[in-house]
Parts: structure tokens; sequence; C-alpha cells
């Protein structure tokens, strides 16, 4: 039962994996191309620039991405322009400055200035409906319904959280994805806070090609490709691919690269589906840090220019704009926004104060390296004030992650801050770790905390954008924290500090009497296969499923998925596991086989009989607590396994039957860890075993799926082919 819903959980993850995000190859590095303008760099920024050059291809090296290619601006010139790396690592193909790469997200920000410049033109308002231009547009939450503008769609103040199945299946229009957008149930009330919306924008992209009485593709080449000179820069694969010198995508596992197909981005183009080089977006990153001027040419207006980099909404610390993340870097104004789909990372980051900005572009899934490498460019341009310089001194090589000497302190605010933290079955802790205090998360590394300001504290392993922000109450006391990664947060509740329970049973005698309430160990050995047909409802997103699990003994298991949105098979999906090797094969995405942790799950999870087992398959099983779910009081099993990750299960005191299971999955190689907690309820018999008929699946980027059963089969013969690849 846990186990097949376990292995249904995989469509979700693997969807969320391409968002987010070595390899035997000839270090062939692209050409370089200095100061374009026509400037001689002086000789101490000729030595940045060769400190940075050593720290991009570092950086590349030792996260085994295939290619990278890098353009900085200062005071409007071209200071660096190479590639690093490979753009086809099978053809032993150079990155250069020509070379085309998905810049995926980063293209909100051409969207939304488009927008502002139609409205700057009277051809729409920026506090229009979004109704007025797009008569099918609807939103499921009244009050959302009725007073979203297309400033919110611009500013992801929606109440949706990401919807994004429908168009990563590719079957439906960019009309039909925004149609099922407004069959999801929102997560948030709305204007209540930043959420993260890909349809949305592309529904604003939809407002200003109706504005426009054109189409988004044209209009954004109109506006933005031809006066800037961005020759080679377009909105589709194939035309990417027309060209010599694109970028193949590949995903990485234990430093290996994968190549994946390139994803077309038609049905939600105006969110992501630019191609582009350092070359062309260096001239978009001149019109930015020009304040919307290019060349002696305004393209927005001066209030329109504010609209865009001026804090819209909060996101945590920082602030989301029009199209850009606003944040702050050494106290000065730090404009970026990154981007993320299958094969590709990149990111664009300006500081107007500065006037400096950088483009990295990356043809890998989830990379952290755009991140890093930008800090480390920051670092070796920007004179820092006196003060910062002080306290930024030490042996490490520029552009490495700054320690604090209080990191290694449990005194003062860090020792208030040592305690669990749960947010919906996860839980994570602050401890000391290693002589240092350290946010420590199942599955991951530890990360030491830094204090920048009191109560907002960074990490020394991660880039400057992530945040911990301590939660207060009314009494000042710390009530949780919040993790703030970029474009996405998760608030966690502190857990209170009790007395240890008086549990008077041993682990053997509640494992005992959950055998008994699942049916009892004869009722559960009689059988040895099971098919169950399920229907799933992905409440926040618009769409429903077709379910069907396979189970044979000993430890074979199967599913199969059909995706439905608007009444259409929008997607299917199967997973397999026979025992030994398993995997995944997808309508909308290259099949995949579980390699690592992901493997070690599924070995668990596909048990027959799992709850007979549980001595053999974990390492340890103990009983962390006695504590209430929803009024009912439960013991908190942990159960540890030898390889993979840590699992908790909730058992009822009274009946004792699982009510919850939380557990982590791993995804994208293992580079990825993701909670999800499952609740279940509408317990039935079936031939002397007892099945929840409902549940309901709690995921970060999923939101809520709740999987209704419709009829259960013990003893079913199942072709053994169901089970392999």
């Amino acid at each position: 039962m846990i186990g097949q819903s376990r292995m249904r959980l995989l469509l979700s993850l693997l969807l969320a994996a391409a968002f987010i995000s070595s390899p035997i190859f000839s270090e062939v590095q692209g050409q370089s191309q200095i100061d374009s303008q026509g400037s001689t760099q002086s000789p101490d920024l000729s030595s940045k620039i060769a400190v940075i050059e050593k720290i991009i291809e570092d950086k590349r090296k030792e996260q085994g991405v295939p290619g990278v290619a890098v353009v900085i601006i200062k005071d409007d010139k071209v200071v660096l322009q190479k590639g690093f790396g490979l753009r086809d690592v099978d053809r032993n193909l150079p990155v250069t400055p020509e070379t085309l790469f998905a810049i995926g997200s980063c293209t909100k920000a051409f969207t939304a200035m488009a927008a502002v410049i139609s409205a700057d033109e009277y051809k729409l308002s920026l506090d229009d409906s979004p109704k007025r231009y797009l008569p099918y547009f609807k939103m499921q939450d009244p009050e959302a319904d009725a007073k979203i503008t297309i400033r919110d769609l611009l500013h992801h103040s929606s109440g949706l959280d990401r919807t994004d199945i429908t168009w990563y299946t590719g079957v439906l229009t960019r009309e039909e994805v925004i149609r099922v957008a407004g069959l999801a149930r929102p997560t948030a009330r709305f204007r209540e806070k930043f959420q993260y919306q890909n349809v949305m924008y592309s529904a604003a992209g939809e407002v200003v090609a109706k504005a426009e009485k054109s189409i988004w593709e044209k209009i954004i080449a109109k506006r933005f490709f031809k006066p800037l000179r961005m020759k080679s820069t377009n909105t589709s694969v194939k035309d990417m691919q027309k060209t010599g010198d694109f970028a193949s995508g590949y995903s990485l596992s234990e430093k290996i690269a994968t190549k994946v197909p390139t994803r077309d981005l038609l049905n939600i183009a105006p969110a992501g589906a630019i191609n582009s080089n350092v070359r062309d977006m260096a001239q978009w990153i001149r019109l930015m840090l020009g304040s919307g001027v290019f060349e002696g040419k305004r393209f927005v207006s001066e209030k329109g220019f504010e609209e865009i980099t001026r804090k819209q909404i909060a996101m945590g610390a920082s602030g989301y704009g029009l199209g850009w993340s606003l944040y702050q870097w050494n106290g000065q104004k730090l404009l970026s926004h990154g981007g993320g789909i299958d094969g590709f990372t990149s990111l664009v980051a300006l500081i107007p104060e500065e006037k400096i900005g950088l483009v990295i572009l990356t043809n890998v899934s989830g990379s952290s390296l755009p991140q890093s490498v930008q800090d480390a460019i920051f670092t070796n341009l920007i004179d820092k004030p006196k003060k910062i310089v002080a306290e930024a001194s030490s042996s490490e090589p520029p552009g490495a992650p700054k320690t604090d000497s209080a990191a290694t302190s449990n005194s003062g605010q860090y020792k208030e801050l040592i305690a669990k933290y749960e947010l919906n079955g996860t839980t994570v802790e602050i401890k000391a770790h290693n002589s240092k205090t350290a946010l420590v998360i199942p599955g991951q590394p530890a990360f030491t905390l830094i204090k920048k300001e009191n109560d907002i504290f960074t990490a020394a392993e991660l880039p400057e954008n992530y945040r911990l922000l301590v939660k207060r109450d009314n009494n000042g006391k710390v009530a949780g924290i919040l993790i703030k990664q970029p474009e996405k947060e998760f608030e966690f509740k502190r857990i209170p500090e009790a007395a240890d329970p008086k549990i008077s049973l041993t682990i053997d005698d509640l494992m005992a009497k959950a055998i008994v309430a699942a049916g009892g160990e004869t009722n559960l050995r009689k059988h040895r296969s099971m098919v169950v047909t399920s229907v799933l409802e992905f409440e926040n997103q618009g769409i429903t499923g077709d379910f069907t699990s396979f189970a044979q003994a000993p430890n074979a298991a199967a599913t199969n998925i059909a995706l439905m949105a608007l009444g259409k098979k929008i997607g299917t999906v199967r997973s397999y596991f026979d025992g030994v090797k398993g995997g995944e094969e997808m309508s909308f995405s290259p099949a995949e086989e579980l390699k690592g942790k992901q493997l070690e799950d599924a070995r668990i999870a596909s048990d027959f009989y799992w709850q007979l087992n549980w001595k053999t398959l974990f390492k340890e099983v103990k009983i962390k607590e006695l504590t209430k779910i929803g009024g009912e009081e439960v013991y908190v099993v942990v159960k540890t396994p030898e390889k993979c990750n840590v699992i908790t299960d909730y058992i009822s005191a009274k009946n004792f039957l699982i009510i919850r299971h939380d557990s982590f999955i791993n995804v994208g190689g293992d580079q990825i860890t993701l909670p999800v907690s499952e609740s279940y309820s509408d317990f039935r018999t079936v031939d002397g075993v007892t099945i929840p008929f409902q549940s309901l699946t709690r995921h970060p980027s999923m939101g809520q799926i709740v999987t209704r059963v419709k009829e259960i089969k013990f003893d079913v013969i199942i072709p053994e082919a169901t089970f392999k690849k």
C-alpha cells in the first residue's frame, strides 16, 4: 500500500526536477573576447578577469558541467565574453560566445518589459483585468477571479503555486494551459504572498499579444531582438537548432553528463522560450544598466522602468519586481533572474549602482554553478567598503564562500535557534555540527549558519541569496524558521521541547500490533499479488489521473498513470521495479532508469510484505515519541535504512493503523532530496487486509494530490513484463 503510493510520486518528482537544477571530454575552451566596445583593460582589471576565468573553469570541472558561457558588462563595456568547455560532448564541440542556450525563465523579464512598453503606449494598463483581453481567463478563487490584474500576473501574486504539468506534457495549446490553471485550487490567498507561477506569465504574454494585435513571438523580436541587434536570439528550438552553434542540454548523475532532448516551450513561450547567447544577451544587459535606454534610444519610459525594478511584492526577506528578483549585495540593489529547463540553467544579474551586469549560461539541468559564479564575479570586480573588506579578509581564494567566526559558536541567537522544526511532516534541525552551528536537512550536507543581521542568516556552503529567516511569536520567542531559496520558500514551525513520553510499548510490541491492525500475518502472507485501480485529483494543478498499481511478491511493483485535463489525455507515466532494476517511461520525457538512492528507495517501497519485513528492510526502527495528529494520539516511528532515506510512520495509538507516512525522495541523480507526506483515511477490509481507500499526498512542488481507490483485487495473474523496462 505505502510502497505503491511511493512509486506514484515519481511523476511529480520528475516534473519538479525539470525546474529547479566528471564526464570525460577534451578541455577545449571557447574563444574569448575582451571589451568588445574597444577600450583597453587596465592591468588591474585584466588580472581580476583572469582570476574570474580560473574560478569559472575550476567550478565547471568540479561540478562536471559540460559547457558554460559568460559575459560581463562594466560601465557599458564588455569586459569578459567567453565560452568554457563543450556545447556538445559527443562531438567535442567547444562553447563560444555565439553558442545558443535555452535561457528558460530569464525570458520573463522580456515579457514584463513588453507589457510595460504597451502600457506606455496606452494599449493596455497594468491594472487591467486579463479578462479584458482574454475572455476565457478564469480563476477558481472568487476574489482572485474578480480582482486579478496584469500586474498580479507579472509579480506572482495570483495565489496559485506552480501548475506546470499541463504545459510540460506538451499536448495542450497555450490557451488550454491557461484554462487548466484556472481550475487549480490556490495554495494561498490572493495577493497574500509570492508564489512562482509560469502559466500566469504565459497569460501576461498573451494579454500583450491581444493588446498589440499580434503574437508574443513577433512582439518580442520587434521590441527587443531587432533594435538591440540580438541577431541570433530566437524563441523556438527549431530555429535554435538551424544554426551551426547551439548547445546540447545535459543532466548530471555522479558528474556523468547524459544528453537530454531540448524541450520546445511553444505552449508556455512568454514564461521561458527564448534561446540566446552571451554576445546577444550583453545587449540586453546594456539596456537594463541604461535604465531602459540603449545607445541613446529609450525603449521604456522612466516611470515604466521604475515599475519593473521596484519591489512589487515581498519574496522572503527580498522582493520581486516585474520579471526580476530584487536582492541586496553588500548593501546595493541587485536585480537578477534565473532560468531552468531540461538540460539548461541560466542566470542574468546586475547591480545598477556599480554599472555592472552579467549573464551565465550552462547546458546542464539544475546547476548551482551560475549562482556561485555570480558571487565570484561581483566579489572580484566591485570594490567593497573598507569595513566589509576588513571583515572579509582571509586566506580563502577570491570568490570562495566566506565563513563567519560566529558560526563556530552556539552562544547568543545561535543557541536559541537550536531545535527541531517541522513542515508537513518533514523535520529539519539546527544543531551543533563539527563545532559549528548548522542547519541539518535529512539527505543533504549540513549548512553552516552565518549571521548577516538580526534574525537573518546565510549558509557558508550556499550562494548569498539563500537565506534562513527566524520567525518569532508575540513574546519574541523563536517560533519557526523560513528557508528562502531563489523563487521558493519553506516555513517550518519549531517543535516544542517536551519531556520524554512514557511509552509502555517496545518497538516489537508496537509493530506486532500494527501487523494485527493491517489484517494479521496469516492474511497478509496468503496473498501473492495485488492490482489497485484509483483516481487521482491534483488539486493544485487542475488535472486528474487514472491510476493503476501492480504489486507481486516478493518485491515487484509497477504503476500506470494517464493524466487528464479538459477532458483530454495529456500524458502517461509508467514506473516499474522487478526486484533488481527499475525505472520510468513517460510520454513527455526520456525514459530513466533508477540509480543510487532512487533504486534503494524503490527496493524498500516495493516489498510486498513490507509490514512483516521491517527488521530486514531497515537497520534501525525505533519509537521516537508519542504525540498527536489532528487530535489523535500517535506513535512516531522512525525507520532508518542502510543506504537510502529515512522513513517516518505515524501509528494510531487507538487502532494501530498507519495514518501518515513521511519520506524523502531523491531526484536529479540524487542531487536533490524532496520531502513527501502522505495521510491515509477511509480504511476498509478487503480479503482480510485493511487498506486505506483514500490518501492525501502533500508535495512541495505539486501541492496536494488526492487518491481515491476504486477497486482492489488480490492474487491476480500479472504478466512478468509489467515489472520490466
